[in-house]
Formats: structure tokens, sequence, C-alpha cells
């Protein structure tokens, strides 16, 4: 088999990837300018929050059709609503707010037909040994739009109105769709194996029988709640009273560099113990934390927050090419959904608690708990079996306990 960069079918998953990545990174200015103009602020918070929440509570079942279902079809479906979402918005004058939300819903709703369909699909189309290298791939697609799309925005909406950014936004979405290759099934396992009815308490069970598995998806959650979704609120705030406003984008400017390099990194670093590796570099955040809850130079933040994001990019590689090489390829869709429904879960309560946190317990604590948490969560996970390499000495015994055939576990 070619390698997974020269697979045709890869290359068009990845194109329609980032056309979808460059345009959401893109409009993520001219939606905050338009929702401002249009409603006030507060207009900017509700459609956020709407997308968040259908994406929350829609993506189990997204998981689940990502197995019973083409997958590829799911992904332009996902497209199809984020496109509609994102237009209508923009093509029927005078919506009101709550029209405008209905939107926001059917845009979370597509996020959550396309992520779980595109992070099972994969592993269909390249051999399971290239996960690492393929799924970087992706990863550092989407960290280089994240990194450079709001400034690319922040220019469109001066040259142009924000509803044609929008509009354009959601042409990038049709064109996606047009791009997502064919494939119906995997070729290196049967149609009963890939079609074959499940629920979504099935994979719950399939995990909680693989306990690094498990544990792992705890640990993100709690690190996301007492860590990494208050330093993003907090952030923004601590910049703006310590630096000024130029020191919050050469903060953010640098988590995107760092997150960029990490992935750069992973996608060709394959450790003999990627989990104990990855959970060293989850320890590398405690820098920033003390420097969110200490006051610190601009230049010191800066490298802190740099160098921690090239280490905490290392996870998000190395877990996925794990995770769906520990389940079978008829419960991915379901295992991948569950993976972020668990550690995205606690990420709005993490931001929502972290002002009033502050005015209860200072600035500091908040620093201090979140630099404890990135000691405590990592350290206890490499405690768990299997966690330090991340299931890469699963026995057949397990992989029989999951109904794992052997094409399952081979590369294709």
């Amino acid at each position: 088999m070619k390698p997974s960069l020269r697979s045709r079918d890869f290359r068009r998953l990845w194109i329609s990837f980032a056309i979808s990545s460059a345009g959401t990174g893109v409009s993520l200015v001219a939606f905050s300018v338009y929702l401002f103009d249009e409603f006030g602020a507060g207009a900017v918070g509700y459609f956020m929050a709407t997308v968040a929440f259908a994406r929350l509570i829609l993506l189990p079942y997204g998981g689940v059709l990502a197995d019973k279902r083409s997958r590829a079809g799911l992904i332009r479906m996902g497209y199809g609503l984020s496109a509609v979402g994102t237009s209508i918005i923009i093509l029927i004058p005078d919506l009101g707010m709550s029209a405008v939300l209905a939107c926001a819903f059917l845009q979370g709703a597509g996020y959550a037909l396309f992520s779980p369909a595109i992070r099972a699909l994969l592993p269909d189309l390249v051999p399971l040994d290239r996960l690492e290298e393929a799924r970087g791939r992706l990863s550092a697609t989407e960290g280089l739009f994240s990194l450079i799309g709001p400034a690319l925005g922040g220019i469109a909406v001066t040259l142009f109105d924000s509803e044609v950014v929008i509009m354009v936004d959601a042409i990038g979405f049709v064109l996606a769709m047009a791009v997502v290759p064919s494939l119906s099934r995997p070729p290196s396992v049967t149609l009963t194996q890939y079609a074959r009815p499940g629920s979504f308490r099935e994979s719950l069970q399939a995990i909680s029988k693989v306990p690094w598995v498990s544990f792992g998806m705890v640990q993100a959650a709690t690190q996301i709640l007492f860590g990494f979704a208050p330093s993003v609120v907090l952030l923004r705030i601590v910049a703006e009273e310590r630096y000024s406003s130029g020191g919050l984008g050469i903060l953010l400017a640098a988590s995107g560099a760092g997150t960029l390099v990490g992935t750069l990194i992973a996608t060709r670093w394959k450790p003999s113990l990627p989990g104990l590796v990855a959970n060293l570099g989850f320890i590398s955040y405690v820098a920033v934390e003390l420097c969110i809850g200490f006051s610190t130079s601009l230049t010191v933040f800066t490298a802190s927050i740099f160098i921690a994001c090239i280490g905490i990019s290392f996870h998000g590689v190395w877990w996925y090419a794990a995770l769906n090489r520990q389940f079978p390829s008829g419960m991915r869709g379901r295992v991948n959904s569950v993976d972020e429904s668990i550690t995205g879960s606690l990420e709005p309560v993490g931001m929502a608690l972290a002002v009033p946190a502050v005015h209860l317990i200072g600035i500091e604590a908040i620093g201090v708990i979140g630099a404890l948490t990135f000691v405590v969560a990592p350290l206890g996970a490499l405690a768990v079996k299997g966690l330090p390499g991340y299931g890469t000495r699963s026995t057949r015994r397990e992989r029989d306990r999951l109904g794992m055939a052997e094409e399952d576990v081979r590369a294709p």
C-alpha cells in the first residue's frame, strides 16, 4: 500500500478538512463583527454558547451514526448543515435573535456529524501504523488556520462587509462537501463488521474494559475543568491588565505557534512510551498556570506558553492514534464521540466559573490550583496500567474481549 500521504482518498479528506478549517478560522472575526453590529455584544456569547451546546448534546448521536452509515456521507451531511446554518443568517434579511440562534444550533449539529465521522474514517484510509502522521497533518492544518485565520478575518472585514466574509465561509463548506472522498466503507473490514448496529452504551461498556482509555478521558476532562478552560478566560483578562492590548496578540500567537510546532514533532516522532512523553508534556503547562496567577514579564509568559503548547500537542496526535488502534472499526465512531463528549463536557463549566472563582479566592489561588492539576493528574495517570504506552502492550485477550477481528489489529 502507498504511504498515507500519497493516498488519493486521504489527500481528498485532508483538502476538504483544510477548506472547512480555513473558513472557520476566518469567519470567527466576521461573525463577531456581524453579531455585535446587529444585536449587541451579548449576542456573540449567546451564539458561541449555542454552537457549543449543540455539539455537546449531539456528538453521541453523531458517533452512533458514524458506525452505522457511510462516514464519508456523514461528513458531507455535516458540512452541508454547517453551510446552511451559516448562509441563512446572511441570505434571509431581518432575522430575529431566535432564528440566528437556531442557525447556530445547525452549525453545532453539523460539527457533531462530521467530527466523529472524520476521526473514524481516517483509520479506514491509511495504514494503522501511519495514524500519527495522518492525524498530525490534520491537526497541524487546523492549528495553522486557527493561528492565521483570525488575522486574515480581521483584514477581510476591513476590506469587505462581514456578510461577504461569512458567505465565503458557507461556500467553503460546500466546496469541502464536494472534495470529501467517496469511500463508503474501509477496504480491510467486511461490510457486516463495518455496519453492524450498536448503541452508544455498547461503546461505553467497551471503554470501561480498558482502564487506560477510561482514565485518560477522565484525566483530560479534569485538566480542562481546572486548568485549560479557566486559562482561556483568564489569559485574556491578565494580558489586558498587565501588558495592554498588544500583549494578548503576542501570547495567542505564541500559543498557536507552539501548538503547530508540537504537532509537527508528534507527527514524526514515535517514542516507545508515548503516554509517558505526553503526560510530561502536560506538566510543562504548570509554568503557564503560574504566569496567569502571578505577574511576570511578557517575555517569560510568551516563552512559557510557547514551550507548554509544544508539550501538550503531543497528546492530541498520539492519543488519537492509540484510541483508534485499540477499538474495532465498527466502534470507532462512537468511541471518538465519547472521547470528545467527555473531554469537552466540563469546558463550559470551567469557563463560566473562572471569573467568579477569581473574585472568591483570588487569581493567585486559581493559578496554584491549575499548576497542581497539571502535576497531580499526569503523574496519577502514569500509574494506570497501559497508559504510559497508550496501550501499545495490549494483550490479545484484551482485544478479543472487545471483539476485535484480526484485520482490525493489523495495519491494512
